[in-house]
């Protein structure tokens, strides 16, 4: 259908006074083999700024192709003439898009911003324009948000939520609206989340008040509840108050591109916590904090994790299963093409004495530890306090079909490998090609275990339960 030549005219001086400053973005794949600190994202000769991050680095990795130009003026960079198609997929993108600072968002990181993002959240959800839409949080800006619920469904059936600048919460406890979430997105389908910018939880004030006490409440920094499907990239998270980042009933997520940091000696601060989801994938991130890298929790299943830099930190764990008696369940998980530099622990299983439940079928491959105090560790003795009766003591979660395969590196201590398995006993256990040194002076590693069965072949330590 051709467009008479005035309405044309008109309607394209409207849309070119009313925005003159619109742009149209096309989305950016990552590639599976895409590694932020290949950047130099964190890296002791890049230029940092006070918490050892390079802003300019980051922004790097992400911004290795030029940036996109508008769709109209791209079509008419070489001509005079008015291009229809050009025009519609330009006024498409403008429609599609929803920036905060048009919804009142100030962005100086000292007024609260919080309504104005739920007032975009919500224009956008209620939407019914085709085509993916964007929430754009603008870059060179820093907002200030309170705790925040994004909760769907939305009509479209794809939605971003763009993070181009920074975000920020209070540094004030008694600001906070809800101690148990900071950032929530939950019931969201076809959600993506990325954009190259910062999320800062002002952690610092919630540790000095909580210490390392777990009944101390605080908030997690990003939530995701029942968000089948959704995408979390390219992003800097720092400074969560509790975990970073809960992945809490959802099916098919991915998660990659991320940096996440928070001091070593942070309590509580794991970096991606999951629970009751499955086929969830993890990859290609960075992180640093004073808890658990990444930790898989009950109800868990069909986990991938790859090419993750973890450390500082306590490593990669499967638990603490069974706490308080309680049934759990974790099973089909893969974690390869990992290292560990620095860590308390690497590669973890831990269930508390007098729980019950599985976690099985269960492999690490591909691993190498640096400085690591121990780096493969089996623990069915995980408890706070001591158990109040034999039958507590009898009852354990069944740990079984575990896997290490490929795994190399350097501990801080002698003992390398801990196989301290409950009464049940962890059954077949295979250890293969495992090669594990000491980084003690004059000192040889050794592996401890108990109740463990299994096979181990051309092992550095030698494994004695396990039959050669």
């Amino acid at each position: 259908m051709k467009v008479p030549l005035t309405a044309t005219v008109l309607i394209l001086t409207i849309w070119l006074i009313a925005s003159p400053n619109s742009s149209c973005s096309a989305r950016r794949v990552v590639p599976d083999d895409f590694d932020l600190f290949d950047y130099g994202a964190v890296h002791h000769n890049t230029p940092t700024d006070d918490e050892g991050f390079s802003q300019e680095a980051f922004r790097e990795g992400w911004e290795t192709e030029s940036t996109t130009r508008d769709s109209f003026n791209r079509a008419n960079a070489q001509t005079e003439e008015y291009d229809p198609q050009a025009f519609l997929e330009a006024w498409e993108a403008k429609t599609n898009t929803f920036n905060v600072v048009d919804y009142g968002a100030v962005g100086n990181g000292l007024v609260d911003d919080t309504k104005a993002f739920l007032k975009a959240w919500g224009a956008m959800c209620a939407s019914s324009t085709q085509g993916t839409l964007t929430l754009v949080v603008p870059k060179g800006k820093r907002f200030l948000l309170n705790a925040v619920a994004f909760e769907g469904p939305c009509k479209a059936s794809n939605v971003n939520f763009q993070i181009q600048g920074s975000i920020v919460a209070p540094n004030n406890i008694g600001a906070w609206t809800n101690k148990e979430m900071w950032i929530h997105f939950s019931d969201v389908q076809g959600l993506s989340v990325n954009g190259g910018g910062r999320i800062d939880g002002n952690g610092a004030v919630w540790w000095k008040a909580c210490g390392s006490s777990k009944d101390c409440q605080r908030p997690t920094a990003l939530h995701f509840n029942k968000c089948h499907g959704f995408q979390l990239s390219r992003l800097a998270i720092f400074n969560s108050p509790k975990n970073h980042i809960s992945i809490c009933g959802c099916n098919g997520p991915r998660v990659f591109g991320l940096l996440i940091w928070a001091p070593k000696d942070s309590p509580n601060t794991d970096g991606i916590d999951i629970s009751r989801s499955t086929r969830v994938t993890i990859q290609s991130s960075h992180i640093a904090t004073g808890d658990d890298c990444i930790a898989i929790n009950s109800g868990s299943s069909y986990i991938k994790i790859r090419d993750i830099k973890c450390g500082p930190g306590h490593g990669i764990s499967i638990g603490s299963l069974g706490q308080h008696g309680e049934y759990s369940q974790v099973e089909e998980v893969q974690v390869s093409n990992c290292t560990f530099k620095g860590t308390t622990n690497g590669v973890r299983i831990k269930t508390w004495e007098g729980g019950s439940g599985y976690a099985r079928k269960i492999t690490f491959e591909g691993i190498t530890f640096e400085d690591t105090k121990n780096p493969i560790i089996i623990d069915q003795h995980y408890f706070d306090k001591r158990p109040t009766s034999a039958t507590d003591i009898n009852k354990s979660v069944q740990v079984s079909d575990v896997t290490y395969r490929n795994i190399n590196g350097t501990c801080t201590d002698e003992k390398a490998i801990t196989l301290a398995c409950a009464g049940g006993g962890c059954t077949n256990i295979v250890m293969n090609n495992v090669n594990i040194k000491s980084d003690l002076p004059n000192k040889r590693s050794y592996a401890y275990c108990d109740n463990a069965h299994g096979t181990s072949s051309f092992s550095l330590p030698s494994v004695p339960c396990l039959s050669h």
